[in-house]
């Protein structure tokens, strides 16, 4: 199964963020991982009779005693590597992960001031769209541990293997965490028939009981592919023993992803979503796929987002 080994946990400078905390040192703990604790701090303007760097030093220490007061509740708690570094948010936490290779990067969602119904606010979105790691931006108050885990894999028949394998990171990360959390798993997929309203519309002669037919064609179609890929695929991935006791419950739902996904996760009152991002990899300055985008402007839950393999990300340390 997917594992991580050097954790990266941004959290506020002076914020009561010890749940953060308290989750990440669990998580480096049951991976056997390396954890950083970062924060980002806005760079200290030139003042007269005012030395910058010796300002700066000081936060970097208020930090660092703030985190290891934090530390102090938590039971077992490692001692992580602290730092305090100054710039921009998430362009100073992704150049912290090109520097030093970390493979995810956990924080705590934040709301815009004029976006309150949102949960993640507009530096969570820049964050989830350019960083090359996974991201998994955590929700206050939910559910320790995590009671219900929804994993969102899709159908790419134009792209077979690579969906596959996108697929496969999804569910072993989904499986792991229920594992640990003792969490039900969830798997759903959502289908469309996309060529409804055409033979509708253009196929002379096709009557309700045709179109119908095509519709169950594609229902079965898909449902196939879902079942195939938890009985086979996935018995493989993590292995029989672990499918027959996580027990995966399968969803199918008809519709848009983008409405259908939140709505299953509002309905099952899943405390983490794990999902990929959509669109062509490799590509610099690629954006988050506009399905995924949908997704994450809707739920109210804890999110782990996945890039697609190749993903190379806008952002460099220049």
């Amino acid at each position: 199964m997917q594992r991580f080994n050097n954790i990266l946990c941004v959290i506020e400078a002076e914020a009561e963020q010890r749940w953060v905390l308290e989750r990440a040192v669990t998580l480096a703990q049951n991976q056997q991982a390396r954890l950083t604790v970062l924060t980002v701090l806005e760079p200290v303007p030139p003042v007269a009779g005012i030395v910058p760097q010796s300002v700066e030093q000081a936060l970097q220490q208020r930090f660092v005693d703030h985190v290891a007061t934090l530390l102090r509740d938590i039971p077992g708690a490692m001692a992580p590597q602290v730092k305090a570094v100054f710039g921009r948010g998430y362009l100073a936490e992704i150049r912290e992960v090109l520097r030093h290779g970390y493979d995810l990067v956990l924080k705590p969602a934040r709301a815009d001031a004029d976006l309150r119904s949102v949960l993640f606010g507009s530096d969570d979105m820049h964050l989830l769209r350019k960083c090359p790691v996974p991201v998994w931006l955590l929700k206050e108050g939910g559910a320790v541990p995590y009671r219900r885990i929804l994993a969102a894999v899709d159908f790419d028949p134009a792209a077979a293997v690579a969906a596959a394998e996108f697929n496969r990171r999804i569910i072993e990360l989904a499986a792991a965490l229920a594992l640990a959390e003792s969490a039900t798993l969830h798997v759903v997929h959502v289908w469309e028939a996309a060529a409804e309203n055409t033979l509708r519309l253009w196929a002379p002669g096709a009557g309700e009981a045709q179109v119908a037919a095509y519709v169950a064609e594609e229902r079965q179609r898909h449902e196939r592919w879902l079942q195939e890929l938890m009985a086979a695929s996935a018995a493989v991935w993590l292995g029989q023993e672990t499918l027959d006791f996580l027990k995966p419950q399968l969803h199918l739902p008809r519709g848009n992803a983008g409405k259908e996904v939140p709505a299953l996760a509002h309905a099952l009152g899943a405390d983490l979503i794990v999902m990929g991002t959509l669109g062509r990899s490799g590509i610099p300055g690629l954006l988050i796929g506009n399905t995924a985008e949908t997704i994450l402007h809707k739920v109210e839950c804890a999110v782990l987002a996945l890039k697609p393999a190749g993903f190379v990300s806008p952002v460099t340390l220049q």
